[in-house]
């Protein structure tokens, strides 16, 4: 029978061994831990894409696109020029991601939130009534992803407004950038777009396009042939919808 002492002794010896294990096991994973790589992005991509993705290679963001604490992840793959897939996966609870949304947009780079001169971020010294809107429509966190598409002799680049609800994406909206197309005979043809989003008790959106004739050899519009036409949108159930 061992002294009390040393069966005392032994015990705290055991126990010191032992505690810092249980510790480390019970701690929370730091962000850097819980990162996935490419390859775990892949896959779960590829579990259940109508396009798997097929490249080495494939750009991702982890971002937090709504209301919960879980990030999210953007991803794209460009096939070429024109030809692309951009897909949002979902946080499940055992910290893996299920892809929630796959669409045919040829991604130029991953920026989900559109820049907007029109909201300032402030010190709250110096504007205490100050309101971070930035990307909040009646409650609803609005996003941008812009597709470049095209073919021969065509370049279009088109807005995709969207957010996420109940763990689908909603496509707000949808509206030309900038498209330039060439045809036989030497013409050249280019509409620019742009919009702004007005916020109010029904929020709207403002779209102007201007159509022309380009000199093909300048790049210069020619006289007479330029036009501009405005359409508003109101938002409505979810999305924009052209004013009567």
């Amino acid at each position: 029978m061992l002294p009390l002492l040393v069966r005392r002794l032994l015990f705290f010896t055991f126990t010191g061994l032992a505690l810092p294990c249980l510790v480390h096991a019970a701690a929370p994973l730091s962000p850097a831990s819980v990162s996935p790589t490419p390859e775990q992005v892949i896959n779960w991509i590829n579990a259940s894409a109508h396009d798997p993705v097929d490249l080495p290679h494939v750009d991702f963001e982890l971002v937090n696109l709504d209301e919960d604490a879980d990030l999210e992840i953007i991803a794209k793959q460009n096939a070429s020029v024109h030809i692309g897939t951009f897909y949002v996966l979902d946080q499940k609870p055992d910290r893996t991601y299920s892809l929630i949304a796959e669409k045919r947009w040829n991604v130029p780079q991953l920026q989900p939130e559109r820049w907007d001169y029109a909201q300032e971020v402030n010190h709250p010294e110096l504007d205490p009534y100050y309101l971070d809107s930035r990307i909040e429509l009646t409650g609803t966190r609005l996003l941008e992803t812009v597709d470049h598409t095209g073919g021969t002799g065509l370049s279009v680049y088109e807005a995709h407004l969207w957010y996420l609800e109940k763990g689908k994406l909603v496509e707000a909206w949808s509206g030309l950038l900038k498209q330039t197309s060439s045809v036989p005979g030497g013409q050249l043809f280019q509409t620019l777009g742009s919009y702004q989003i007005i916020s109010g008790e029904i929020p709207q959106l403002y779209y102007w396009t201007t159509e022309q004739e380009l000199d093909p050899d300048s790049g210069i519009p020619l006289p007479g042939k330029t036009a501009t036409k405005l359409v508003v949108y109101q938002f409505d159930q979810g999305v924009f919808t052209p004013v009567p």
